[in-house]
Parts: structure tokens; C-alpha cells; sequence
């Protein structure tokens, strides 16, 4: 029997769990988090979590799970080990908990909102730790959802304890990444035990006490490695380490491990052999079912013993854990290749999950197998179907290496590259771009190289790549990778502003066979037609498209972004509303992953062109952050420049500011004007809400050039908004005929569309330049012409604009009567908006009027932050904790929070105040 190491031993790293309890203690306080444990195999990063938990499982509420190498492509494999320990588990968690093959193919966003939700119900009986070993080993999906929960964690009594060997790792998630190297983040790099550590060690483990000196010589030839020390103080004579000879070398840790199980008998070494090909952590009784083990209770006792094996007490059904990945890993590379293979077999057999049972039989293939390569690209065709990309891309990377067919192996290699973009997981994707690159040129090869250009913004490359796919095709090309190729042209050119070849491409994709998946040409072709000015004939192009739900397949959903963006551009703003939040939610159900995040981003514009700022809040940030996490590149500027108009009218310049920079920065990565317009529009918006028209002016001139004024996104009215902007600067800083030429092209291109929104911003415009030209009378007209247009549409932002702008007019004309019933109203506006800057001068214009104050008895906007607002708001509604919580992407906790400073703010005690304290929504 080898010496026994007891479960408490333990040895140094006080500092570390110091830095634990103490980051433990703030997150039950109610702030969260985040702890990285980072260091090479066998550092004890494991062992440091462990101890640490031991101290803290009686007062928190412990959720444990790990990466796992051979599961990283099961997704959601991560998630479902959290789902299984929750008491309260929403439906779809438990379908991923529980491995039901038929379940709906979830998206990352959606179960890390369920996980979020999750969490803020647990953490009411207690805080909650969530410990993630291996966190390199992790599933895709599960990364990202996890990525998304612990970026909307607020007040939450939470700490997440991350461990991995490489915190740089490409392979995490680039919101992941931001996360752990966030300023805010305790990082825990681990390294060598010391001194006094080892001697510890050597007392507990080693044959005989070593004097200090061989002490020191182990500690330098191990680099203090816990695991290699532990190795070498068991399998070594004290003659030999404390000798004056050559230190052996670590033995590879599979021999200490292989000697352990030597020593077991045989129905434990079989019951762990089982286990280790079951991955990490299985149940008790499907590893005895594999390794036939007819006592295993008996058998865990003996393998416990040797330290092979732990239970694990945290589940109903027993189960058991390997105490160490690398023990784990060495048990399984010890097995002869036909028994883990047998193994595999037998493991494939049991399993209820197809996907599962697949993954144990291609880890049983020795050689090529076409026959399975063929299941595997079956079951990938029906995952795509489905829209369970990672799932679908997983399969295909499989069946690439087990087909006996080089030009299949080709094939399935680049299929599997357009499933992991179409995934969100476009770090791994590119990881097979160099194999993708070495291939035969043929149309697939190019459309595929094309897609993974365009995603990560080379948009050059792309353009060849796509165009190259087209030339390159033959009788055998598929008439599905044309119309892809032509469906990413055009949103090449759309990215591009390029209108005449948007509508081009699109015709050219949608005259071949419709394809299997989603398509975004039927989009691109309205959008395209749109901003040529045939905004009827984009229309009518979504003519038989489907006025509702369900949206489940491409006949239902392709078209539906589009038709939100036109009418959103046409002023239709509560029709545009519902279809860009339905195209959101349908492509993220397995449509399109940019397109459901072009949908957020327009939904964000909808919302503050209606006035809806709480929500365009909400929206915007979560395309931001979504788009950031899911690394596409080609519509971050417009998430970022989108997400800061809001942003900017609530007087938040400094967060407005950042997004309107970091749309500029994207913008000039892709060298691409519309884009650049969107940012520059933002970064001016910035600029006027502080009442700096010199910048304003700055910012947009330089649209105004001949080589840019002509381009389609920028001329048609309803898209950027960077004309109206800029002749309302020039008006104030005196410009007038500078102003009036801006203007004219915009308000003749509003009138001939018959765009009401833009009349009426192109009135206000008028109205101001009438004025400073001396036409008061004009200028009157102009702004009650505007007034009469917005009361025949539906609610707006332009509304309070126009209120102001003539309340500060009849002001200064000495009509104070009119002046104050049209500042009052903007008032009133500005006040339910939150919009600081405009408030403070409807105030000091009212002031001029003789009016001191005209509030109506609402709490001022500067009592309440625009995420409390947000929130009395939703509660004033009759919604529920719960109900805002996942309204709003966040945890229970953080609304319980959010709704308490309120309470304390406005003086009341529920949420019956809400009504009279808050004014009236409009």
C-alpha cells in the first residue's frame, strides 16, 4: 500500500488564499468577483481551488464544473455541468443538463441570459461561487454564454473563480479574454512551492527526511512543481535525492500513475480505466457498466485509496471525478489502443446521446472509416439544418479526418469553417485557415476564405476571395456556394455603401436554387434598392414576405430584417420596432449571427428616433457587447456609433464619446465610408448636445466633398442623419448660405419621399435658418409645419426638438405666451427622456419667459441614473423582479438593487410611489 496523503494537506499559498476570502467577502457583500488562477500543469491550481472551497462550502452556495479535452466540441458541456447543480433550473438549462438530443438549438446569448437568471434566483439563500477548472478545455458555447452572464453581473453576490493553463489562450472567446484581463480581475499567477513548502512535503510523503540542502536541489530541478516534487518524493529512495548524483528527471507522470494502478486489483483498475475514457467526471454506475466491474462501490473504495479516484458527494446520482486532468490524461494514454478503443466502443453503445455516442466512436476509429465519416457528415448536414452551427462543426471537422476520400476530407475541412463562423466562433475558424489556404483552389475553398476575410474586416481580400469563387466555378460547383459567395459580395458592398452592386449580387444569388439555410439576399436587394432611391421597389420586394411569426424557416425570416430598416428609414417606427426585435430573435434561433446583430443595432435607432431611450440603451450596449464577444468585426463601428446617440442626448458624453471613437477606429480599420459616417454622426452628436458647433461642423464637413457626397447610404435621407445636424451648426455659428446648401438637398429628398420624420427635421432646420436670414414669419410657418407632421406620425425624438426650437424662437420674437406653452411641452419631453443637456436650456429658456420652474411634479432626471430610471420604470409597468431582470439582460439581484435606490431617492416604500413620483410615459 503506498503512503497515504491526507485530504488536508495542504501546503502554502497563504497570500493567494488570503486574496480569495478577501475578493469572497466583497462579492457577499454584493459586489462581484472574477478571480483568474493561471500557471502550467501540476502548479496546483486545482488543489488551491479546493482548499479554498473546503473553508467556504458551509457558507456559500458552490457550483463546480471543468473543460474537458476530449468534450470541447460538445456543446454547452460546461453550462450543462452548472445547469445540473441549480435547484431551480429554467426548462431549456435542464434540457442541456439532462443531454435531451431533441432539445432546440440554443444560442450563446439566450442561455447566458438563462444562467444569469439562474444565478440571481440562487444567490438569495447564499453567495455563490462558480468554480471553472480547465477553462482552456471548455466548450465554445458555453465560453460565450459564460462571457455573457458574468458581463452583466452587477450587484450580484457572486465570485467566479476561472483556472487555466494560459489566460492568452486564442482559443477563449475575445470578450472572454477582456474579462481576464480586465483592471478589476484578481489575477492569480501560480508558481513553485518554496522552501519550507517542501519540507512540509517530504515529512508528509517522502521515505525519509531529506536534509535542507537536497531540499533546495529538488526545489531547483522541479521548479517547485507540486505534482513533479510529490512524483519524484514518492518513486525515489532518500539515498538517491538526497545523494550527490544527478537528480533523476521527473519521470513522465504516467509511471507513477501506472504503478498505482499496477498495485489495484483488478476490478478497480478496470473501473478507472472506464472512467478515464468517460472523461473527467461520469457516474458511478456507467463506468462499472463499461469496465464490467461487478462490485463498484468496493472498486471506488480501493481506487480512493491509491488516489485515482474521488466521489463526488455534490450530485443525487454518485458520481466520480479524477482529482487531477493530468491523472485523468495519463490513465487514459496508459490504456493499450484496443482497449480504449473497446472502451470507446462500449461507451458509444451506452450513451443516449447521439452526439455523445458519435464522439466515442470516432475516438474508437484506428483507421479511416467512411462508413462513420459519412453518419458524421449526415448528422452534420441535420445540425446545420437546425441551425447547431458548433454542433454541425464539430461533426464535419470529424468526418474530415476519418474519410478515406482526400477531396471529401478537403470538402467537410472548409464545411466545418463556415459552420464555425456562422457559430460566432471566429477565432477558431481562423485556426483553420492556413489548412483552408493549402487546399486546391476551387469555388468552395475561395467563398469560405472570402466569408472568414469579410468577418475579421479584410475586406479586400474578401472582395477577391468572393469574386474569385464566381470565376473559379464550374459544372461541379454547387449552386448553394455561389449564392453564398454572392450573399457575402453583397454584404461586401452594403458594408461599402456600393448600392448599384448590393442590388447586382443580390439578383445574382437570388436567380439560383434557393439554399438550405438563411440567406441574407433578399435583404441586401431591398437595402440595396432602398438607398438607390427605389425605396417602392425595395418594398416591393418583400411583398409576400409573411406580416408575422413564426419565423422558421428561410421563406419566413429572409426579408424580415430589411423590411424593419425600411421602414425604420421611412419613419413606420412602431412597425420597424416589431420586425427588427423578431428578426433579432429569429436569427439568433439559428439564422444569421451578423444579421441578428445588425437587427439589435437598427432596433437601438428605432428606439431613439421614437424616443424610446431607456430600451435604446439597453439594446445598444448588448449589440455592442455581443458583437464585441463574437469578434464581428465588419459591423462593430455601426453598433458602437448607433449605440451612442442615446447616449449622447441623456448628456452621458463620456460613454457616448468612447462608443462614437471606437466606431471611428473600426471605421477606418475597413477603410469604408458609410461606416465612417455613422461615426462621425455620432462623435458630432456628442459635439452638439454640449453645444459645441465649431466640432460638429468639424466632424462633418468632410462629407461634403465631391468624392463623397454622391456615395447612395450617405444622400438618402433617413439613414445617417449628418445633413440636419450639420446645417443646424452652421446656422448657429452664423453660416448661413453655408447652412442653407447643406440643407436643400436634404429637405428636397424628404419631400419627394414623403418621409415625415425627415420633413419635420428638415422644417426645424428651415425654421432656425429662416430666422437668422430675419423671415420670422417663414420661420414660424416652417415650425408649426414641422409640429403638424409629427402629430400625424408617431411618437418621436424630432417632437421635443421641434417644441424647443420654436418655444426658443417665439422667445425671442416676444411672443412669451406661445413660448412657454411649447417650452413646457419640450420640458415635459426632455424630462421623461432624461435628456440633460436639452433640459438644462429648455430650463434657462423658460427663465427668459419669466417661468422659474415648470416642472410638473416628476422626480428630476438627475436624482435617478439612466439604469435606475430604467428600472422604476419597468416596475411602475407591474413587472416583476424576474420579469426586468431578463428585460433587461441582468440578474435579480442587480434590479433589487437598482429598484432599493429608488425607493431611497424618491422618498417611498413600494412600488405604488412609482406611480406618482414618475411622470407619465407619453
Amino acid at each position: 500500500m503506498p503512503r497515504q496523503t491526507p485530504r488536508s494537506l495542504f501546503l502554502g499559498r497563504r497570500e493567494e488564499l488570503s486574496k480569495l476570502k478577501n475578493r469572497l467577502d466583497s462579492a457577499a457583500r454584493g459586489a462581484p468577483q472574477i478571480v483568474l488562477v493561471d500557471g502550467p500543469a501540476g502548479i496546483g491550481k486545482t488543489s488551491l481551488a479546493r482548499h479554498f472551497l473546503s473553508g467556504a462550502a458551509a457558507e456559500c452556495c458552490v457550483l463546480k464544473a471543468s473543460g474537458e479535452e476530449l468534450e470541447m466540441e460538445l456543446a454547452y458541456g460546461v453550462i450543462a455541468q452548472f445547469a445540473a447543480q441549480l435547484p431551480d433550473v429554467p426548462n431549456a438549462l435542464r434540457e442541456l443538463a439532462l443531454g435531451m438530443p431533441d432539445a432546440a438549438p440554443q444560442d450563446p446569448i439566450g442561455v447566458g441570459a438563462l444562467f444569469l437568471d439562474a444565478l440571481g434566483q440562487i444567490q438569495s439563500r447564499a453567495p455563490v461561487v462558480l468554480l471553472i477548472d480547465d477553462v482552456h478545455w471548455a466548450d465554445t458555447p458555453s465560453l460565450h454564454a459564460l462571457t455573457f452572464a458574468l458581463r452583466r453581473l452587477r450587484m450580484d453576490r457572486v465570485l467566479a473563480v476561472l483556472l487555466t493553463r494560459d489566460a492568452s489562450d486564442p482559443r477563449l472567446p475575445q470578450g472572454l479574454h477582456r474579462i481576464l484581463h480586465d483592471d478589476t480581475t484578481l489575477t492569480l499567477t501560480l508558481e513553485g512551492l518554496g522552501l519550507s513548502d517542501i519540507v512540509a512535503f517530504n515529512a508528509a510523503l517522502g521515505p525519509s527526511a531529506l536534509p535542507r540542502s537536497a531540499i533546495a536541489r529538488l526545489r531547483e530541478h522541479t521548479h517547485g512543481n507540486p505534482l513533479h516534487t510529490k512524483a519524484l518524493l514518492q518513486q525515489f529512495p532518500g539515498d538517491v535525492l538526497g545523494g550527490h548524483t544527478v537528480l533523476p528527471a521527473p519521470r513522465r507522470y504516467e509511471r507513477l500513475v501506472a504503478g498505482h494502478l499496477a498495485r489495484c486489483s483488478a476490478s478497480a483498475r478496470d473501473l478507472v480505466e472506464a472512467a478515464s475514457v468517460l472523461g473527467m467526471s461520469s457516474s458511478l454506475h456507467q463506468a462499472a457498466r463499461i469496465g464490467a466491474v461487478p462490485d463498484p462501490l468496493s472498486a471506488l473504495a480501493e481506487a480512493m485509496t491509491y488516489e485515482l479516484l474521488e466521489e463526488d458527494p455534490a450530485n443525487a446520482v454518485l458520481r466520480i471525478t479524477f482529482p487531477h486532468p493530468l491523472l485523468r490524461a495519463a490513465v487514459y494514454r496508459g490504456l493499450d489502443p484496443a482497449e480504449r478503443s473497446r472502451l470507446h466502443h462500449l461507451a458509444a453503445a451506452q450513451s443516449e446521446d447521439h452526439y455523445v455516442a458519435l464522439q466515442h466512436r470516432v475516438q474508437a476509429a484506428v483507421a479511416p472509416n467512411e462508413d462513420l465519416a459519412d453518419e458524421l457528415i449526415r448528422f452534420a448536414t441535420q445540425e446545420s439544418e437546425r441551425g447547431a452551427w458548433a454542433a454541425a462543426a464539430s461533426a464535419a471537422i470529424a468526418a474530415a479526418r476519418l474519410s478515406t476520400h482526400s477531396n471529401l476530407r478537403e470538402r467537410w475541412l472548409v464545411q466545418a469553417v463556415e459552420y464555425r463562423l456562422l457559430a460566432g466562433d471566429v477565432r477558431q475558424a481562423a485556426e483553420f485557415e492556413p489548412m483552408v489556404r493549402d487546399r486546391e483552389p476551387d469555388a468552395q475553398q475561395q467563398y469560405v476564405l472570402g466569408h472568414l476575410a469579410l468577418t475579421t474586416g479584410r475586406l479586400e481580400e474578401a472582395r477577391q476571395r468572393l469574386a474569385a469563387c464566381w470565376e473559379s466555378s464550374g459544372a461541379g460547383t454547387e449552386a448553394e456556394t455561389l449564392q453564398k459567395a454572392a450573399e457575402q459580395m453583397a454584404w461586401l458592398c452594403l458594408i461599402q455603401g456600393d448600392a448599384p452592386n448590393i442590388v447586382r449580387w443580390a439578383r445574382r444569388g437570388l436567380a439560383l436554387p434557393p439554399g438550405r439555410r438563411s440567406s441574407f439576399l433578399r435583404d441586401s436587394l431591398a437595402i440595396g434598392l432602398a438607398i438607390s432611391g427605389r425605396y417602392e421597389e425595395g418594398i416591393r420586394s418583400l411583398a409576400d414576405l409573411p406580416l408575422s411569426g413564426p419565423r422558421h424557416t428561410p421563406d419566413q425570416l429572409d426579408g424580415l430584417l430589411a423590411r424593419g430598416m425600411l421602414q425604420l428609414w421611412n419613419g413606420q417606427l412602431r412597425e420597424a420596432g416589431r420586425d427588427l426585435r423578431e428578426a433579432f430573435a429569429s436569427h439568433r434561433r439559428g439564422g444569421l449571427p451578423y444579421a441578428a446583430l445588425v437587427a439589435l443595432a437598427f432596433l437601438t435607432d428605432t428606439e431613439y428616433r421614437a424616443g424610446l431611450w431607456d430600451e435604446a440603451i439597453a439594446h445598444g450596449t448588448q449589440a455592442v457587447s455581443l458583437a464585441e464577444d463574437t469578434d464581428q468585426i465588419s459591423i462593430l463601428a455601426v453598433v458602437h456609433a448607433l449605440t451612442a446617440f442615446p447616449l449622447a442626448g441623456r448628456g452621458d458624453f463620456e460613454a457616448a464619446e468612447a462608443h462614437a471613437r471606437a466606431a471611428m477606429q473600426h471605421a477606418r480599420t475597413l477603410a469604408d465610408v458609410n461606416d465612417g459616417a455613422f461615426a462621425a454622426t455620432a462623435l458630432a452628436l456628442v459635439h452638439s448636445a454640449r453645444g459645441d458647433d465649431e466640432n460638429t461642423v468639424a466632424e462633418l464637413s468632410p462629407f461634403l466633398s465631391e468624392e463623397i457626397v454622391h456615395r447612395s447610404g450617405l444622400e438618402e435621407v433617413g439613414i445617417v442623419p449628418w445633413r440636419p445636424l450639420l446645417s443646424e451648426a452652421l446656422t448657429r455659428l452664423g453660416r448661413k448660405d453655408e447652412a442653407l446648401e447643406v440643407l436643400i438637398p436634404y429637405e428636397s429628398g424628404a419631400t419627394e419621399r414623403g418621409r415625415w420624420l425627415e420633413q419635420a427635421s428638415a422644417a426645424r432646420c428651415r425654421g432656425s435658418l429662416q430666422e437668422a436670414y430675419g423671415n420670422h414669419e417663414a420661420a414660424d410657418h416652417a415650425f408649426r409645419e414641422g409640429l403638424q407632421l409629427c402629430r400625424q406620425g408617431a411618437p418621436c425624438w424630432e417632437e421635443a426638438l421641434l417644441h424647443f426650437s420654436y418655444g426658443a424662437f417665439l422667445r425671442r420674437t416676444g411672443q412669451r405666451k406661445k413660448a412657454v406653452a411649447e417650452l413646457e411641452s419640450a420640458h415635459t419631453m426632455f424630462l421623461h427622456l432624461q435628456a440633460a443637456p436639452y433640459l438644462e436650456r429648455c430650463v434657462r429658456e423658460l427663465a427668459g419667459c419669466g417661468r422659474v420652474t415648470a416642472r410638473r411634479g416628476g422626480v428630476s432626471p438627475a436624482k435617478l441614473t439612466a439604469q435606475e430610471l430604467t428600472v422604476a420604470r419597468l416596475a411602475r409597468r407591474g413587472m416583476s423582479n424576474r420579469e426586468i431582470a431578463r428585460e433587461l439582460v441582468l440578474s435579480v439581484k442587480t434590479i433589487e438593487y437598482h429598484l432599493g435606490n429608488v425607493y431611497t431617492k424618491l422618498g417611498i416604500t413600494s412600488r405604488m410611489g412609482l406611480i406618482a413620483k414618475l411622470d407619465e410615459e407619453p
